[in-house]
């Protein structure tokens, strides 16, 4: 057990080692088309779902301001692979690269847990599941908690005319659980395909769904 766990980890460390020179040169990719002034070969080195919301104007805009962002990405300050690891189908669970070595992004032990966007949305797929009415309450924004019960929410899931539109929306997230999400201090999306998208948005220390 103990050679076993030893392997994992070195596997683990070089599979960041080789992350980290993929980002390198991705980054170096990008600093070239931002010097060029190629918006186009810019926007496919972002996420489909982050790519409106990049400002290309404020980069691209003159020759100077090109060349201050080129030299940012082709020498960044740091950088840190992330990833997502599956403790089992429904359960992506955020891993990031320290000094250290790979550590836990959040806490995988909690079953309802809104501390990053991932988990409010996978909190959301497994409350719908288990018709957890009161869990699914508290993942919705404050705005939108005053006006809604359990009740209503468990006719809206089970009975109501949208009930059916709600499940099929709910089992295309639950596909989509492992992939990347663009995430500020204030907001997050992860992209769903056909132009949809998944919106969440931090209160206090959690994150709740906006709309998936």
């Amino acid at each position: 057990m103990k050679i076993h766990a030893v392997c994992m980890a070195l596997l683990l460390a070089s599979c960041a080692q080789r992350d980290v020179r993929g980002l390198a040169r991705a980054s170096e990719t990008a600093a070239g088309a931002v010097r060029r002034g190629d918006a186009k070969a810019l926007s496919s080195h972002v996420l489909v779902g982050a790519r409106a919301r990049v400002d290309y104007a404020a980069i691209l805009g003159d020759k100077a301001t090109r060349q201050r962002w080129a030299r940012t990405l082709k020498k960044p300050a740091e950088i840190r692979p992330r990833a997502v690891v599956f403790l089992a189908a429904d359960s992506p669970i955020d891993v990031r690269w320290t000094p250290r070595g790979w550590v836990f992004g959040e806490d995988p032990t909690l079953v309802y847990d809104q501390s990053t966007p991932r988990a409010a949305l996978r909190s959301l797929v497994r409350a719908s599941l288990q018709r957890r009415w009161d869990v699914l309450l508290g993942l919705a924004p404050e705005r939108y908690r005053l006006g809604l019960s359990e009740d209503d929410l468990r006719a809206a899931w089970t009975e109501g005319e949208h009930a059916d539109a709600l499940q099929t929306a709910r089992d295309r997230l639950a596909a989509r659980l492992g992939d990347p999400i663009v995430a500020d201090a204030h907001e997050a999306v992860l992209d769903l395909g056909n132009a949809e998208v998944a919106r969440l948005e931090r209160e206090g220390s959690r994150w709740v769904v906006v709309d998936f």
